[in-house]
């Protein structure tokens, strides 16, 4: 009987690592932007009002940040895949 009791234990807590390791490693890919995750996006993302804004780039895509809502003209700030920083604009190239 104790030998059953632990094959099920042992059993249940390989079940559980399992069931929770995608969810690890989903949490740490993407590219989040203050807090927003963006995967999957790609080409010109508007991000809103020209603010500072937190990027986390877990992506093998490069991010250019621009000052206009358009994609286009002065670029504030390039990110590298798997790099992060602090960038104000009010739209994203992705890719």
């Amino acid at each position: 009987m104790r030998r059953s009791v632990r094959a099920v234990l042992g059993s249940l807590s390989v079940a559980a690592v399992c069931a929770a390791a995608p969810l690890a490693v989903a949490d740490g890919c993407g590219l989040f932007v203050g807090g927003v995750n963006y995967n999957g996006r790609t080409g010109c993302v508007l991000l809103g009002e020209d603010a500072i804004r937190d990027f986390q780039n877990d992506t093998d895509s490069v991010v250019t940040v621009y000052a206009d809502a358009t994609c286009e003209g002065v670029s504030t700030g390039v990110l590298a895949p798997r790099d992060s920083g602090n960038f104000t604009g009010k739209s994203m190239v992705i890719g």
